[in-house]
């Protein structure tokens, strides 16, 4: 089948103006000006004049959404999650697992893998990339909403069965726990993405890190160590770090309340747009509403943001520990992100876009299939309104959503 699509077109390199992309089945076979391409023999032209034609958004660290968790490990809570986060223009996400006893992570993983092996449908949402396993294997002193109970050090025996499952792509790990940097270095030489979070490490400890194939920070600002002082002296720590090395890349939970607009300027003028990616972080409160839930046996609740009077933040909602001494992830869709990229965070639309689309997939490595609109590159497109309003998300060629 093979569709036109006409609007204005963020590769996201360079903004076409009226743009045109067409496809056949999965894949994008040409991008130009909608009169070069009008012409083409199609069987649907697609026509949103009005409207952003992008590349899908790349989710790379989300938890749950629509009421379901990726813990719940069975195929019907990921399915869910897929198309709760298709709402929000996301075309591929990363489930992400949480602290628990390593059976139920084991179990998590299993049901992912079946979810990549999956068909994409006009009911299946957002395609299933790989899983991101986050925790157990946290500082205790970072914890955050990881529930302390299941803390521990990582052992070789314990990641080959996460391994053993085919879903895992990523793993966040504290390196400054023993056995981490031995495991980081095998974990990177088999292509998985080694990433530093909930930890406690101090600047040295991040340059042993990176020796050992960690290149990637989970969540800025979340779950890690700042400069401390030591009697005269200030050790700097995970932060300070990340914001230093052009070797690691990060993430930003970009929902507007983890980070005020001061910080979210301030990790991107840092790092540059090709560093750092907006992500959700999102529970299973994402696209629902205020109310009580659940994140890894921790009680937690959503509710109206009142807290910030020093900077203005979005209206909606925030997860929070029911003791309101931490935030538990997001309730966020990527739509919301890209929003708060531009209108918060004052970042250009095409690089805000680049944020949630080309930099998640290098730093996943999948850029050579996803996360611009080119030939040969898989038909995951999201169209979007000038007020941040998904109107269609297609994953390669399937249309998922439409408004």
């Amino acid at each position: 089948m093979k569709r036109l699509l006409i609007g204005k077109t963020i590769t996201p390199f360079r903004l076409i103006s009226p743009g045109a992309v067409l496809i056949e089945n999965s894949k994008i076979v040409a991008v130009g000006t909608a009169d070069q391409l009008r012409d083409e023999i199609v069987d649907e032209v697609l026509d949103f004049t009005d409207a952003y034609i992008s590349p899908g958004f790349i989710d790379i660290h989300v938890h749950g959404g629509g009421g379901r968790d990726t813990m719940e490990a069975t195929l019907d809570a990921i399915q869910v999650i897929a198309r709760t986060h298709a709402r929000g223009g996301t075309t591929g996400i990363y489930p992400t697992t949480l602290t628990a006893p390593i059976y139920a992570i084991e179990a998590a993983l299993r049901t992912i893998r079946l979810a990549m092996d999956s068909k994409i449908t006009e009911e299946s949402g957002a395609r299933v990339l790989g899983a991101h396993v986050e925790g157990p294997y946290f500082n205790e002193a970072q914890a955050g909403a990881q529930n302390p109970q299941y803390l521990k050090s990582p052992t070789w025996s314990e990641i080959e069965r996460l391994l053993n499952t085919g879903a895992v792509k990523r793993i966040s790990m504290a390196p400054e726990l023993p056995g981490a940097l031995e495991v980081g270095r095998e974990l990177s030489r088999r292509g998985i993405l080694v990433a530093i979070g909930h930890s406690d490490a101090l600047f040295q400890d991040i340059i042993k890190a990176l020796e050992y194939g960690y290149t990637h920070v989970t969540h800025i600002y979340s779950g890690m160590s700042l400069m401390k002082r030591v009697k005269s002296y200030r050790l700097p720590g995970v932060l300070e770090a990340t914001l230093l090395l052009d070797e690691l890349t990060t993430e930003m939970i970009a929902d507007g309340h983890h980070l005020p607009p001061s910080l979210m300027k301030l990790v991107i003028k840092n790092k540059g747009v090709e560093r750092v990616c907006g992500i959700t972080d999102a529970i299973s409160a994402a696209g629902l509403g205020p109310g009580e839930y659940e994140l890894g046996g921790l009680k937690i609740v959503v509710e109206k943001d009142v807290t910030k009077d020093y900077e203005i933040s979005p209206p909606g909602y925030v997860a929070k520990l029911a003791s309101r001494e931490a935030f538990a992830g997001s309730v966020a869709l990527m739509i919301d992100v890209l929003r708060n990229l531009v209108e918060l965070a004052s970042i250009p639309l095409l690089d805000a876009v680049k944020m949630v689309t080309l930099t998640p997939a290098k730093i996943m490595g999948i850029s050579h299939e996803r996360g611009k609109i080119a030939p040969g590159k898989f038909a995951d497109i999201t169209v979007f309104t000038e007020k941040f309003e998904v109107i269609l998300t297609m994953v390669e060629g399937t249309i998922v959503y439409k408004s």
